[in-house]
């Protein structure tokens, strides 16, 4: 079992919206996916109980109290066909946060394309880095019409760490997470769902580095 954390001390940054999108894509790639959402906003959990009205269960959502979550994480790595745990944690970080960094096998830090998002990205990795675990950042929400400005910001976040693909800012994630769904799922072949999928793909591949 392997488990993926998105984290940014910034609230707005988009963290639900990939961790929702992410999940659907390791589903559909075979993985069996939990998810627990520890944001107080509980927008991934609002997700999570819309899909499960349209009755898709494929995706295991778990509310976990932060008091516990260093258990359930050790239990959970006891189940059998658990592969993949995703935890969305709060813009604040305290310390269900630092439990959840500790645990990690990558942590994903989505990054809005502005200069305070730029600046605002450090207390992260500074926290990142103190607990010597792996992690990459997400441009996320770049405009697909200004790749020159896309440049500059990867450039820039280059200079504290590893940056993963890019997600544009695309109506069918506002789509999807209306619906319960992944961009995958509402458009298929859709330039969002392209993007997620090379999204998974690569950090699939640095999961399996830091797991094996």
């Amino acid at each position: 079992m392997r488990v993926l954390v998105l984290a940014s001390q910034k609230g707005g940054s988009g963290k639900s919206t990939l961790a929702s999108s992410l999940a659907v894509a390791a589903q559909e790639d075979g993985e069996r996916v939990v998810v627990v959402d520890l944001d107080p906003q509980r927008s991934l959990a609002g997700w999570g109980e819309i899909r499960a009205d349209r009755d898709r269960r494929d995706i295991i959502l778990r509310a976990v109290a932060p008091s516990a979550l260093d258990r359930w994480i050790a239990q959970t790595r006891q189940v059998p066909g658990v592969s993949l745990v995703i935890l969305d944690t709060a813009g604040t970080f305290g310390p269900e946060v630092d439990v959840a960094l500790a645990h990690a096998d990558l942590c994903l830090v989505p990054v809005r394309p502005s200069a305070f998002d730029l600046r605002a990205a450090a207390p992260t990795v500074s926290r990142l880095l103190a607990y010597e675990r792996p992690f990459a950042f997400i441009l996320n929400g770049v405009s697909p019409a200004a790749h020159a400005r896309t440049v500059d910001a990867i450039g820039a976040l280059r200079t504290s760490g590893v940056v993963a693909p890019p997600v544009a800012d695309r109506m069918d994630f506002r789509d999807a997470v209306a619906l319960g769904l992944g961009v995958t799922e509402v458009a298929p072949r859709g330039k969002a769902a392209a993007e997620i999928r090379v999204l998974w793909d690569w950090t699939k591949t640095h999961l399996e580095q830091s797991h094996g």
